[in-house]
């Protein structure tokens, strides 16, 4: 269905882009979809577009556009940022224009490539794979296809520093950054030797410590109660739980030795016919 969505879209002439940087936190934080659709009539300051840097095609930011000159040059900014951009863009340089948001649904959007590579090794491999071990396959499967993308997109827990400034009051040797949290849920933030701060999602924290080999060490935890670490625990691991779960029960084998057992049965009860006499 996912896939779906977003070939229809393409189709229509938009496209779906994943929010990479918190330049426009909180509006469109890291890990948000956007989408897009070709730019139409005028612009006006205040509408978020998305555009290629002039001179460079290969970088794509979506910032909301801060001036428009009287010669039409056009000036960008990013939500966070005090700063306009340093660059004047054309309307050529424009790519599209947003029309929504959605908070997290692009960390689905950046999976597609992993589990479409992943259904596709699953599917190709499964006819080769006996009918007993069959669904232990499917089962494995399917724990790695919801796993992987957790541990390797990191869409959970995750951090970016946005500032650093050295020096803080009482404490010379000392640096302070300003973090976001990029992940779904709140984390709690500490600096080595240093303070900490608790920061909920696409929120912004300060944590200040000391300089260790010219960085600020930073640790980064999960940060729920009791009960929220508890159901977090269980979507991730009951893939991987329950089909552990079958293969200790033996259920493959159960299910393949049933059908025998009732053939078995059928025939024992069939009447049973005399061997015909033949002459001798």
């Amino acid at each position: 269905m996912a896939v779906a969505a977003v070939a229809g879209w393409n189709l229509s002439g938009g496209r779906l882009l994943v929010m990479q940087t918190p330049s426009m936190c909180p509006e469109i934080c890291v890990g948000s979809l956007v989408a897009d659709r070709p730019l139409l009539g005028a612009v006006y300051p205040g509408e978020l577009v998305t555009f290629h840097v002039p001179d460079n095609d290969t970088e794509t930011y979506t910032h909301e556009i801060s001036r428009i000159f009287a010669n039409g040059a056009i000036q960008t900014r990013g939500v966070a940022n005090a700063q306009h951009d340093p660059w004047l863009l054309t309307r050529s340089d424009i790519v599209g224009e947003v029309v929504f948001s959605v908070w997290e649904l692009g960390w689905l959007l950046k999976a597609l490539p992993l589990l479409a590579v992943g259904v596709l090794l699953w599917v190709t491999a499964r006819p080769l794979i006996g009918e007993r071990a069959r669904r232990s396959w499917d089962r494995g499967w399917m724990t790695i296809l919801t796993v992987l993308p957790l541990w390797l997109l990191h869409p959970f827990v995750s951090g970016t520093v946005v500032s650093t400034t050295l020096g803080v009051v009482h404490h010379r040797h000392w640096a302070s950054d300003v973090v976001l949290n990029t992940g779904v849920i709140p984390v709690s933030l500490h600096a080595a030797g240093g303070q900490g701060v608790l920061v909920s999602s696409t929120d912004l924290g300060h944590v200040a410590g000391p300089l260790k080999h010219g960085y600020l060490m930073l640790q980064e935890t999960a940060s729920l109660r009791w009960w929220g670490l508890v159901l977090v625990a269980l979507v991730v691991i009951s893939p991987l739980a329950g089909c552990l779960w079958h293969i200790l029960r033996g259920d493959e084998a159960g299910q393949e030795a049933e059908p025998g057992r009732r053939g078995a049965s059928a025939t024992a009860m069939l009447p049973q016919r005399a061997p015909l006499a033949r002459p001798v």
